[in-house]
C-alpha cells in the first residue's frame, strides 16, 4: 500500500463524530416557537430524493422554510387533476436534510494525508490542478465517472465526459435495475416501462413494493384508485410481507430467485388455454414459436416444486391475469434485478405482458414519453460542444473474471480495473458506491487511486476517502427542472420546475456553480456561459414556449397528449419493429448467449454457478437487503427522523440502537435461540456483519432481510448497523448485465442479549 493510502487511513479511522465536528459551520433548524405575527407564505419546490420530482409546497415563515406538503394536482405527487398533493416521509425529510447538523457545509481538500477545510477558491484551484496533472500523466480514459441521479447530472457529463474526455462511466444499470431495464429495452424497445396503475384491473407487483418503495406518490395512489374505482385485483409476489402485500388480494411468498420459473409456468397455462392475444402476437411480436417451445413443458406442477407456490395458485393467477388483459400488468423491478439470475427472470416476466398484449395499452404497461422536446441551450447560443470522450482507447474487459456481460465496466469490477491500472481516478456526483456492492474492495480501490473528487452532502465512504470534497446544495437550495410522461396523467407529458427556496447554507453551492467554476479554472468557461442554472433552464423551456419563471410559479405544466398503442405508428423501437420474445436478433445479447451457452429466448436458469450462489448445509439461509419507504435508495440514513420512523415500525423507537434490523422468521430464529432485540452475527463465505434481530412472520422461512445503506461506509453518523455489501465480491453479478447480485447464502447465530 502506498504512503498516501496509509495517510488516508489515518483520517478514516478517526471517529465519525470527529469528522462531523470538523465540518465547522453546520447549523440546525431552530426549535423556538414561531412568532404569531410571523410573515407566512408558500413557495413551490421539487423533491429529488428518489428521483420522482414530486411537487412540494413549502411553507415559509419570515422567508425560512418551516413545513412541507405536496402540490395539489401535481403529476407526480397527486392522483391527478383536482386531487390533493402529498409527500412521503422522504419528501417530508427535506428540511431535516437541509438543516442537518451532520451535513458537509464547506469544501475539503486532502493535505499531508488528512482532509482539511478550505475555501472555494482554493478547492477549485486545487481540483483543477490535480485534474490537469492527472490528464497529462494517465489520460482522461483512466478517470472513472460515477453518478447517482443528481440534479446536475448534465453539467457533470458536460465537464467530465464531453470536455475533459473521460469515456468510462459506471451507470445505474449495474447497481439498480439492469436486468429489468435491459430485458425490457431489448424486448419492447423502451428502457423502463411503468404501469398505467390507475386504469389497471389486474396488477402483479412482482418483486416490487410500490406502496412504499416508489417513484412518486402517483404510484401508490394509482394502485389504490384502481382497487377502489376499478375493483382491480392486486397480487404481491415477494418473500417479504411488504406494505404492498398488506393491501393485496393475494400475497405469494415465493421461494427467492425462482420468479422466472413461475413466469414460464404462467405462460404455459395461458397458451394451453388459448387465453393469449393472438392478433397482437401474430401481428406485433417476433419469436413466439421459440417462446411457445420454451414454456411447452413448464407446467404449474413443474414450477410448484421450484417456487414453493401451489400449482392451483399458479393456474388461477395465470388465468385471471390473462382474462383481465389488456388492463393487466406484471411488473418486476429491483427485487428481481438484485438476483444473479435476474436477467432471465425479468425476461420471462416481461414475456407475459407481450403474450397477453398489454403493451402500451390502457391499464397495462405504458411506454411513457413526454411527447415534446425542450430546446438545446447550446444550439441557441451557437456553442459547438466537443465530444472529447469519443474514440478514446479504453481497455477490453473480456478477460476480467466474471466479466462476460455486455457492459464495458460494471460496478463490481472497478476494483480489478484499478488493480490492473485501467482506472486511476474517480469523479463522483451524489452517489455512494461503497454501499452498492463489493464494498471492501471498493474502499481499497479508492485509496489506491491517484485522484478522488466527490460532490456530496454527508460524510460517506467516498467523501472520507476523497482528495476533494465539494458540499452540494439540497433541492431546497437550487433551481430544478424535469420533464416526463410517467405520472397520474396517463395520456399527458408534463414539465415541473421550481426556484431555490433559500440560498445554500454556509458554504454549500449548487451543482451548476460547482461545475461551472471547475470548467472556468480548467479553461472551458465558454461552455458554461449561463449566470446560473435558472438561466440555462429558461432557455431549455423556450422549446415549448414557456419561461422558467412561468412554470416555477405554478409548479408544473401539462404540455402534451400521448396516446396509447404508440407502436401502431412506427412499430416498436427494436431490431424487428416488434415486441421480441426471442433476442437472437439483438447482436450484443446473441453473442453473449452463444458464448456462455444460454438461450436467447425465455428460459429457466436456477441461481447457481454464474447465476448465483446456492444455500447449503454450512450456509443454509439466504440473505438479501432492499428498501423501505423511510430509507429508500439510502439517501436518508443520516437523518434522525427517518431512522426513527423506520425503527418505530418494528417497536424499536426507544431502543438504544439506530441501525438496520435483521428480519427473521420464527422457524429460523427459535432453533438458534434468537429473540427480537438480540444481537446476531450473519456470516457468508466472504464476510460477516452484526445486526439486531427482529423476529416475525413477515419474511418466509429460510430467508433473511435487512434494509440497505447502513453500517460501515454509510452516511449514518455512527455507522450503526451492518452493510451487507461487505459480503459482496466481484463474482456477485448477473452475468448478462453486470448488475450487482445482492443475495448471499449465510449462517446465523446469536452473539448477545437484548439491545
Amino acid at each position: 500500500m502506498t504512503e498516501k493510502s496509509v495517510r488516508r487511513r489515518r483520517f478514516l479511522k478517526g471517529s465519525v463524530a470527529g469528522v462531523a465536528a470538523a465540518a465547522a459551520g453546520c447549523i440546525s433548524l431552530g426549535e423556538e416557537p414561531a412568532d404569531a405575527a410571523a410573515d407566512r407564505e408558500a413557495a413551490y419546490n421539487n423533491c429529488w430524493i428518489c428521483r420522482a420530482s414530486c411537487g412540494q409546497e413549502v411553507i415559509l415563515e419570515d422567508r425560512q422554510p418551516v413545513d412541507l406538503t405536496g402540490v395539489d394536482g401535481h403529476p407526480k405527487s397527486s392522483a391527478g387533476p383536482g386531487t390533493e398533493g402529498t409527500l412521503c416521509s422522504k419528501g417530508l425529510a427535506q428540511l431535516d436534510k437541509t438543516y442537518n447538523p451532520n451535513r458537509i457545509t464547506r469544501p475539503y481538500i486532502r493535505e499531508d494525508g488528512n482532509l482539511r477545510a478550505s475555501d472555494w477558491d482554493e478547492a477549485i484551484a486545487y481540483a483543477a490542478e490535480r485534474l490537469q496533472s492527472f490528464r497529462e500523466i494517465h489520460g482522461p480514459e483512466k478517470l472513472l465517472r460515477y453518478q447517482g441521479y443528481p440534479i446536475g447530472g448534465d453539467f457533470h457529463d458536460l465537464l467530465f465526459r464531453d470536455l475533459y474526455g473521460a469515456p468510462v462511466q459506471v451507470g445505474r444499470k449495474t447497481t439498480c435495475h439492469g436486468p429489468f431495464s435491459d430485458s425490457w429495452e431489448w424486448m419492447a424497445g423502451y428502457g423502463r416501462e411503468w404501469p398505467d396503475w390507475r386504469n389497471s384491473e389486474f396488477i402483479i407487483a412482482w418483486g416490487r413494493n410500490p406502496m412504499e418503495s416508489f417513484r412518486g406518490q402517483w404510484e401508490p395512489k394509482g394502485i389504490l384508485e384502481a382497487i377502489n374505482e376499478n375493483d382491480a385485483t392486486l397480487v404481491c409476489i415477494d418473500p417479504r410481507y411488504t406494505k404492498t402485500a398488506e393491501v393485496a388480494d393475494l400475497w405469494i411468498p415465493i421461494r427467492p430467485r425462482t420468479d422466472g420459473a413461475l413466469a414460464l409456468a404462467m405462460g404455459n397455462v395461458i397458451i394451453e388455454k388459448g387465453l393469449y392475444d393472438d392478433s397482437f402476437v401474430e401481428d406485433w411480436t417476433y419469436g413466439f414459436d421459440s417462446y411457445r417451445d420454451a414454456v411447452d413443458d413448464k407446467t404449474p406442477e413443474w414450477a410448484a416444486d421450484i417456487t414453493d407456490v401451489n400449482s392451483e395458485t399458479i393456474k388461477e393467477l395465470a388465468i385471471e391475469f390473462a382474462k383481465a388483459a389488456p388492463k393487466s400488468v406484471a411488473f418486476p423491478f429491483t427485487g428481481l434485478s438484485f438476483q444473479g439470475n435476474g436477467f432471465k427472470n425479468c425476461q420471462n416476466v416481461h414475456a407475459l405482458n407481450g403474450l397477453v398484449g398489454c403493451i402500451d395499452r390502457k391499464g397495462g404497461t405504458r411506454h411513457w414519453r413526454s411527447g415534446f422536446t425542450l430546446a438545446d441551450p447550446f444550439e441557441k447560443r451557437g456553442i459547438d460542444v466537443p465530444a472529447n470522450h469519443e474514440d478514446r482507447s479504453t481497455p477490453k474487459y473480456d478477460d476480467y473474471p466474471y466479466q462476460r456481460h455486455i457492459r464495458d465496466l460494471s460496478h463490481n469490477f472497478v476494483p480489478t480495473a484499478v488493480e490492473r491500472g485501467d482506472i486511476q481516478g474517480f469523479v463522483n456526483n451524489w452517489s455512494a458506491p461503497l454501499k452498492s456492492g463489493n464494498s471492501d474492495a471498493w474502499a481499497e480501490a479508492l485509496e489506491a487511486m491517484d485522484l478522488v473528487i466527490t460532490v456530496d452532502a454527508f460524510w460517506s465512504g467516498v467523501s472520507r476517502r476523497a482528495d476533494v470534497v465539494f458540499p452540494g446544495a439540497s433541492t431546497l437550495e437550487q433551481p430544478f427542472l424535469d420533464t416526463g410522461g410517467d405520472s397520474s396523467y396517463s395520456k399527458s407529458g408534463w414539465v415541473t420546475a421550481s426556484k431555490a427556496i433559500i440560498d445554500p447554507i454556509e458554504n454549500c453551492r449548487t451543482d451548476y456553480e460547482i461545475y461551472s467554476a471547475l470548467a472556468e479554472e480548467l479553461g472551458w468557461g465558454e461552455y458554461f456561459p449561463w449566470e446560473d442554472a435558472t438561466e440555462y433552464y429558461d432557455e431549455r423551456l423556450s422549446g415549448i414556449g414557456k419561461s422558467f419563471d412561468e412554470v416555477a410559479e405554478q409548479s408544473y405544466e401539462i404540455v402534451s397528449d400521448v396516446e396509447y398503442e404508440q407502436w401502431r405508428g412506427d412499430g416498436f423501437d427494436t431490431e424487428t419493429g416488434k415486441f421480441q420474445f426471442d433476442l437472437d436478433v439483438v447482436e450484443e445479447y446473441e453473442s453473449f448467449a452463444k458464448d456462455v451457452g444460454v438461450s436467447t429466448a425465455p428460459e429457466w436458469r436456477p441461481p447457481e454457478g454464474v447465476y448465483g450462489e446456492t444455500t447449503d448445509e454450512e450456509y443454509p439461509l439466504l440473505l438479501t437487503d432492499g428498501f423501505v419507504e423511510q430509507l429508500s435508495r439510502g439517501h436518508c440514513q443520516a437523518l434522525d427522523e427517518a431512522r426513527e420512523e423506520y425503527l418505530d415500525r418494528y417497536g424499536f423507537r426507544n431502543e438504544e440502537y439506530d441501525g438496520n434490523l435483521l428480519h427473521i422468521n420464527p422457524d429460523d430464529a427459535e432453533p438458534r435461540g434468537i429473540t427480537t432485540g438480540d444481537r446476531v452475527r450473519v456470516e457468508a463465505t466472504n464476510g460477516e456483519v452484526e445486526l439486531v434481530a427482529h423476529v416475525y412472520e413477515g419474511v418466509r422461512p429460510g430467508w433473511l432481510f435487512t434494509v440497505a445503506g447502513f453500517g460501515e461506509y454509510s452516511i449514518t453518523p455512527d455507522q450503526a448497523g451492518g452493510n451487507l455489501m461487505k459480503m459482496n465480491t466481484e463474482q456477485h453479478v448477473d452475468p448478462v448485465t453486470g448488475m450487482v447480485d445482492r443475495n448471499h447464502p449465510v449462517k446465523l447465530e446469536r452473539v448477545g442479549g437484548d439491545t
